[in-house]
């Protein structure tokens, strides 16, 4: 197993299930969809957190100093981030809140040399949520050793009985663990729809269809 390059590798099975034990802010990814001409990642583990101060859950590098400390909180509540490697996970800084501990917690607890985890958060109206609907790579860049995930999320209104100021802004986090390891990644994708629905599953991405790894390419 040593001799094969680990940007190959896929513990979990592509078509599979992989279990997460932990708080209930955790889930697990079932039916998910592919997008565009991305394929689907099943078998991923996810971390979602929502902080209602609305604040920067992750942070890493210069901020802009000639930005306004609210210009720049604004501008921080917007992470998207590949981890690839240890260091990639020690060059961020998370919110010292039950938010960003959970974040950091989750991340700090994956096998880089067979995982990776995409990491975004958002700010949304504290009466909207935002859910994650599907997960995909590209299978000819991650033979490559560079992984390139996609992530398509939607927006729904929270349930009527949750109190919330439609004048607020709330946080909301997501760490997405996948199942493959890369050498690096130089470049993510990311999708909104306006209201939650499902489409049509194209295939699931499977391991043995990328280049390289003795499968039919699809």
């Amino acid at each position: 197993m040593a001799d094969v390059p680990r940007r190959r590798v896929l513990l979990a099975a592509a078509s599979g299930i992989a279990a997460l034990a932990g708080c209930s802010g955790s889930e697990t990814a079932s039916n998910s969809y592919p997008v565009r001409s991305e394929r689907r990642i099943e078998g991923y583990e996810l971390e979602t957190v929502r902080d209602e101060r609305g604040g920067a859950l992750v942070t890493a590098g210069e901020e802009a100093s000639s930005l306004s400390a609210e210009e720049r909180e604004r501008q921080r509540r917007h992470t998207y981030r590949v981890l690839v490697s240890e260091d990639d996970l020690a060059a961020l800084a998370f919110a010292e809140t039950p938010a960003g501990e959970t974040l950091r917690s989750f991340c700090a607890g994956t096998e880089f040399d067979a995982e990776s985890v995409y990491l975004l958060s958002m700010p949304v109206g504290a009466c909207r949520d935002v859910r994650l609907e599907s997960v995909a790579v590209e299978p000819d860049d991650l033979a490559e050793g560079d992984l390139h995930p996609r992530a398509d999320f939607c927006r729904a209104y929270r349930p009527a009985d949750v109190e919330c100021d439609s004048e607020a802004t709330h946080t909301v986090g997501f760490a997405i663990r996948l199942p493959v390891a890369a050498d690096s990644s130089t470049g993510s994708g990311r999708g909104m729809s306006s209201s939650c629905g499902r489409g049509e599953p194209p295939a699931v991405f499977n391991a043995s269809d990328s280049p390289g790894t003795g499968g039919d390419s699809a």
